[in-house]
């Protein structure tokens, strides 16, 4: 049994369809999460994906302030600890579209989900601060959360086991002309991804600059763990999507090349870099596309699919797997491949989390289907 795939949507509401103008279907907007479940291994229709919830507009009830309908969230991150899934932040759909720089519908809090059990709903279990997008954030030990928030100059870690304590540091490189950039995806002072290295330590991964960040988290320093990083340019990494394995190895979907790319970060080395077939060149250059390490040597890649309704989106997935018996040729396997409608307006967060043992008293529902791309 592989891992289950969380996927947050924003969906533009009714109102889209009844009245004109910029604000028609944000009054209404909502939130919505569907879960993608995969049975067993190799070929076949074995893919399906459902709705978390019944109704899009309950996926964050008792959140507080996230009370109102059209409040449907933008810019958040998320990220796993056991069961648990945390939501991070955000801002509304309206708020996002007709002024970045508004502050009053941003949010401070961290939001978790027992996904065990999501019929419980979310709770808020922190209380940020700082109102901004979040775009890479980081769990240490498992107690740690590290938050690299955009237009902050410091990193932020949350002991998510009390829900109090905070740590202050700035973060691995000073870009000050950050805070004059007007998007998240241009400013270079945010690492791309991080990921924890070892017990009490995590590395950040600055691209602009090519360089990999180790944090000392005891002692709340930074050093320069890996410089040259990769033999890429900026350029070419752009829209590259970046995955970590439980074995801390690297995986890096180049989107330019249609390559993978295996990284061992430990041992700083490049591990290989497979050509995948033309195929494999999804949505266009805007659309989000995921790289997912679903086991060992197996992958899928989730992309966004753009179409003439914005209302009428569809989730792509395709699985594969890579066999490196021969270095020299490493072999690509696509297994399946298939799309989902999901009706909506952006795909905000992909995570995925470990089944828990007893699939058969899992409250999540799993039913669903989808179609093959033509």
């Amino acid at each position: 049994m592989e891992k289950l795939i969380y996927i947050h949507v924003a969906r533009l509401g009714d109102s889209l369809n009844r009245k004109k103008g910029m604000f028609s279907g944000y009054d209404d907007a909502t939130n919505d999460w569907y879960v993608i479940k995969q049975r067993g291994e190799g070929r076949g229709d074995r893919v399906q994906i459902s709705r978390v919830f019944e109704g899009a507009s309950r996926v964050f009830e008792g959140a507080g302030q996230l009370n109102r309908s059209h409040l449907a969230l933008l810019d958040t991150d998320c990220v796993v600890i056991g069961s648990l899934l945390y939501v991070i932040g955000g801002c509304c759909l309206l708020c996002d579209s007709c002024n970045y720089n508004c502050r009053y519908l941003r949010y401070r809090e961290i939001r978790c989900l027992d996904t065990r059990n999501p019929q419980d709903g979310w709770r808020t279990c922190f209380t940020l601060p700082f109102r901004s997008c979040v775009p890479v954030s980081t769990v240490v030990d498992s107690q740690w959360l590290y938050l690299f928030p955009f237009k902050e100059t410091c990193c932020y870690g949350f002991n998510i086991e009390d829900g109090k304590s905070v740590q202050t540091l700035p973060k691995p490189s000073n870009c000050k002309s950050v805070q004059t950039l007007p998007k998240p995806s241009n400013c270079t002072s945010s690492p791309c991804f991080s990921t924890s290295l070892s017990p009490g330590t995590l590395v950040a991964y600055e691209r602009r600059e090519n360089t990999l960040y180790q944090l000392d988290c005891k002692n709340s320093a930074w050093t320069v763990y890996h410089k040259d990083f990769l033999p890429y340019s900026y350029k070419e990494l752009l829209g590259s999507s970046f995955a970590v394995d439980d074995d801390g190895i690297l995986y890096i979907y180049l989107r330019v090349y249609i390559r993978l790319i295996s990284f061992d970060i430990r041992n700083k080395k490049e591990l290989h870099a497979v050509d995948l077939p033309r195929s494999f060149w999804y949505g266009l250059e805007e659309d989000y596309v995921e790289l997912i390490v679903l086991s060992k040597n197996k992958f899928c890649l989730l992309w966004d699919g753009l179409g003439t309704n914005i209302n009428q989106r569809r989730i792509y997935y395709s699985r594969f797997s890579v066999s490196y018996d021969d270095l020299d040729d490493p072999i690509v396997d696509g297994e399946e491949t298939r799309s989902f409608l999901v009706a909506g307006y952006e795909v905000l967060n992909v995570v995925i989390v470990d089944p828990p043992e007893d699939v058969g008293s899992s409250r999540v529902d799993v039913s669903g289907g989808g179609e093959k791309p033509k």
